[in-house]
């Protein structure tokens, strides 16, 4: 777990950056640990080191649907702005099924970095950009897609090697904003054209290729 590796920009930096840097301990996290909920101070950024943070809203019927994953190498955008701006997070965060390793920048640490560090600040504003673009490409699918596909396109996404899943339908249905009843459906129609079969905790892909073509471009 080299911060180093993950993060090229570190190599950019001034002395003092590095060692502010450096000095600021990793926090671990064990999986679907709760770190944020909305309206709380994220109070600096957030450096993903291992694992992942899954960060999601609450709709007002009380449904879970993921708005992006922060993988290792990666931060949190909506924490940057929050930090940016002094505002309340106005998302939920908790830890990825695999749970998470991070440094949290403090925000005057973050403040003096954004001023004193062009490194720091190009990541910042890159992983906002690319931030930016995922979430409109996301909504676009989400405007133009069924469920269907958009189960379909989940499968795809988290199929592991052997070509299978290892997610419940009330899980989908907390990443995908929808209910579980929904969700059964969609697989239910999957399994019958032959591209998926379905087992407690799992799904099985059958037809990869098929299944890639469900799933929205």
């Amino acid at each position: 777990m080299n911060p180093a590796k993950l993060f090229p920009f570190i190599a950019a930096l001034s002395e003092r950056g590095r060692a502010e840097l450096g000095a600021l301990p990793a926090t671990h996290v064990a999986a679907h640990e709760q770190l944020l909920r909305r309206g709380d101070t994220a109070a600096g950024a957030y450096l993903i080191l291992q694992g992942a943070l899954r960060v999601y809203y609450v709709t007002d019927d009380g449904r879970e649907a993921t708005l992006y994953r922060v993988e290792a190498g990666e931060t949190c955008v909506l924490a940057l702005s929050s930090a940016l701006r002094a505002h309340p997070y106005p998302a939920w965060v908790q830890a990825a099924g695999v749970g998470s390793a991070f440094t949290r920048v403090p925000n005057p640490a973050f403040q003096r970095l954004m001023d004193a560090e062009p490194a720091f600040r190009n990541f910042v504003l890159s992983s906002m950009t690319e931030r930016i673009f995922e979430l409109m490409a996301t909504l676009e699918r989400l405007a133009t897609s069924t469920m269907m596909q958009r189960v379909a396109a989940y499968l795809v996404r988290h199929a592991d090697a052997a070509g299978e899943v290892a997610a419940t339908q009330i899980g989908i249905a907390s990443e995908l904003g929808t209910a579980r009843e929904v969700i059964f459906r969609a697989l239910r129609t999957l399994a019958a054209r032959g591209l998926i079969t379905t087992a407690r905790g799992r799904v099985r892909i059958v037809d990869a290729r098929a299944l890639a073509d469900v799933a929205p471009a």
